[in-house]
């Protein structure tokens, strides 16, 4: 039996996200994991020309496990098809465990977390020596606010945690506090020093906020525990956010459909994909009215103010990091040069809904309807 699994709203701490997947699901076990034989039938072998008859022997078929928690502050859900009970409990445990060690690196949340012991130093002139995945994922944030112009900047922060009072408020912080926390905005004051693994925030008050970026990263992770152990068959959902392995074994591929901009419409578009991240970045469900006009949680660094205009931009990419990463970007930057920008990419789409004068806008880039296998498929 078929039925749908919506990945909504999470109330997740760092970017709400609206996908809705579709699987088979299996009946859930006590230890959190959930069964069910899936994957192709092994035909009957043929009768040996003899007066005995041998019986039939039956392959060992994958079977479908499920992990469901609460990681990273948004729901973690692992699907992946083995048909080694125990091979296939062990690989979900580490690759849980992965994630949470990736936590203890990123969450803003964290006052004992990597991240937020590297932010006390900012303008103490201090080189602090940093983790491989503080250090490989800073670089690739920082490549990305380049490549942006600041449009996406890891240096947001302080800008975030303006907003965040305001939205809990609902009054707009004073001017004077906007320009207080873009002096410590930027991503130019960030220096990372590649022979001895250090990092230097240039600037007091200054603060990362990963929070565009490490879900995706935190699913690649688990992707990969999982293929070390053994398991290419998985699909890894992360507050929606998502990576996709090799299909399960009796579908060509995954089937992931993206939520509409309104609640009350049902999904139309839907992407088959494999080996992939898919992520969305979207704003139905965190934003703020102040004064008559709404503004997003997601907060453009170059201004300092909250995305006015609603919409939701999913993106699918050769890894989840990048999906992430991009999927805010391109919120940021706004369709027309975001989609262009995307375009420039190779193995990398994007789609963007936007609200406009009551209506949904469909815009979406060059490649997205052959990487979203959108094309003829039917199934």
């Amino acid at each position: 039996m078929e039925r749908t699994f919506r990945v909504i709203d999470h109330r997740c701490c760092w970017k709400t996200v609206t996908l809705v997947l579709f699987w088979l699901v299996g009946q859930t076990d006590r230890a959190g994991f959930a069964e069910e034989v899936g994957g192709i039938a092994g035909s009957q072998p043929s009768v040996p020309a003899c007066s005995e008859t041998i019986p039939p022997t039956t392959p060992t078929l994958p079977r479908r496990w499920t992990w469901e928690s609460v990681e990273m502050a948004a729901p973690l859900r692992i699907v992946c098809y083995h048909p080694d009970e125990q091979l296939a409990k062990n690989a979900i445990t580490k690759a849980v465990e992965r994630i949470r060690e990736l936590n203890a690196v990123f969450s803003d949340y964290d006052a004992t977390s990597e991240v937020r012991r590297l932010c006390e130093t900012a303008g103490s002139g201090k080189k602090v020596e940093v983790s491989e995945d503080l250090w490989q994922l800073l670089a690739l944030s920082l490549r990305m606010s380049q490549q942006t112009e600041g449009a996406f900047d890891v240096t947001v922060g302080p800008l975030m945690r303006l907003w965040r009072r305001a939205r809990m408020s609902k009054e707009m912080p004073p001017a004077w506090r906007f320009e207080e926390a873009k002096q410590a905005v930027g991503y130019q004051l960030v220096r990372m020093d590649p022979a001895t693994r250090t990092v230097e925030l240039l600037r007091p008050g200054m603060r990362l906020d990963f929070g565009a970026v490490a879900k995706g990263y935190a699913i690649d992770a688990a992707l990969l525990v999982l293929r070390n152990q053994g398991i290419t068959s998985a699909l890894v959902d992360l507050g929606g956010d998502i990576g996709l392995g090799e299909p399960p074994p009796d579908r060509p591929t995954w089937k992931v459909a993206v939520a509409p901009l309104e609640q009350e419409q049902s999904p139309s578009v839907f992407v088959y994909r494999n080996c992939c991240g898919i992520a969305t970045s979207g704003d139905r469900y965190r934003f703020v009215v102040i004064d008559g006009q709404r503004y997003s949680h997601i907060v453009d660094p170059r201004t300092g103010i909250g995305i006015t205009e609603q919409s939701e931009v999913t993106v699918i990419a050769p890894n989840a990091t990048l999906a992430d990463v991009l999927a805010t970007a391109v919120t940021v930057l706004g369709p027309e040069k975001g989609l262009a920008w995307i375009d420039t990419m190779p193995d990398v789409a994007a789609l963007c809904l936007r609200l406009e004068n009551g209506q949904t806008q469909v815009l979406s880039s060059a490649r997205w309807p052959e990487l979203s296998g959108s094309s003829g498929n039917t199934h």
